[in-house]
């Protein structure tokens, strides 16, 4: 080897030797920052936990697919739901896991906290290759300019090196922080975290985030959409069902829902947009229910809803994805199926 070889030798493994000390040290700081998170399940993954240091992870993961399984998820989903948290707390039940494993039904929640919609989920949509043959939004309003985004989406859209590098260390202190707390139990578990299924999507939230509640849903609604926001909401919903089209998603395929709330008039608006966007609506009438916080529903609730609701949804759902041994029901749009 010739001192030119063997200077090029050390520069690589000096080059090597700073990355993974770099990679180590970064790995160890987030560990000792977010060491009181909660550990997730083994299908799960920290989609955020309120830590100065950690904070959210959801949008990043689904963003890039850093997650394991994420973006096969996604892509491979015969049914995909859209909207915001209120979306992931309405079906964060058991029910619906039990509705679509019975039917071997693949399927994704894709909802995002801070209250993200279409302006970032649409993207993720793309990135991700979904091609589903049944979308349900919650389309209260839904659909915004492709400029609102919230913080965490714009972090994750820019994708500049120090967001990366800390997305990457976020991934990694999972793995670790998980290893930790199995060999010796002494992670205290005590910081809010939601934990996401990289595989169906779902929010594990009431127990490691926030403690279950029951705040009645009030008929008397504390904020209406108003009529500017939902004309606006229009066009732009048109473009987003026109893109659907592409992956050959035919609009009776698509089903507006507005989980019930105290916070938004949302089955008022998503029954407006349905019809103006010739989509089928459905809301389900039940009784008692309640929330968290007025927005979200609680975990009781969740399984009273998302079961009636799947259960209405059912004759879509045959038709879409084309199931045999049941009735075609006759194509209707912005009503009760």
């Amino acid at each position: 080897m010739t001192d030119k070889q063997r200077w090029k030798a050390y520069v690589v493994i000096f080059a090597a030797m700073a990355f993974v000390s770099a990679v180590v040290t970064s790995v160890a700081v987030m560990t000792f920052d977010n060491f009181a998170c909660r550990t997730p399940p083994a299908d799960d993954f920290l989609a955020y936990c309120q830590s100065v240091r950690y904070g959210d992870y959801e949008h990043g993961a689904l963003y890039y697919g850093l997650e394991p399984k994420v973006r096969e998820s996604i892509r491979t989903a015969q049914v995909l739901f859209l909207g915001s948290s209120r979306i992931q707390a309405a079906l964060a039940a058991n029910a619906v896991r039990e509705y679509f494993r019975a039917r071997s039904i693949r399927y994704f929640v894709m909802g995002f906290g801070y209250g993200e919609v279409s302006a970032f989920e649409l993207p993720v949509m793309e990135r991700s290759g979904a091609s589903p043959k049944l979308i349900v939004i919650n389309a209260d309003p839904f659909f915004v300019p492709p400029n609102v985004l919230s913080e965490p989406a714009k972090d994750a859209v820019m994708g500049g090196p120090g967001y990366l590098w800390r997305l990457m260390s976020k991934m990694a202190f999972q793995r670790v922080h998980r290893i930790i707390c199995r060999a010796v139990p002494l992670c205290p578990q005590s910081v809010p975290s939601i934990f996401r299924s990289a595989t169906d999507g779902q929010w594990n939230w009431v127990g490691p985030y926030t403690e279950e509640r029951e705040v009645p849903v009030d008929q008397e609604i504390k904020e209406r959409v108003s009529e500017f926001d939902i004309g606006r909401a229009k066009p732009i919903g048109e473009m987003f069902l026109n893109g659907l089209q592409r992956i050959g998603l035919d609009q009776r395929c698509v089903v507006f829902i507005g989980t019930p709330n105290s916070a938004l008039n949302s089955t008022e608006v998503a029954e407006v947009l349905a019809t103006a966007l010739h989509t089928r609506f459905l809301a389900p009438k039940i009784d008692g229910l309640g929330t968290i916080d007025g927005g979200h529903l609680n975990s009781r609730s969740a399984e009273l809803w998302s079961a009636a609701f799947l259960e209405a949804l059912t004759p879509i759902v045959n038709e879409c994805l084309g199931l045999e041994g049941v009735p075609r029901p006759a194509a209707r749009t912005a009503g009760q199926g």
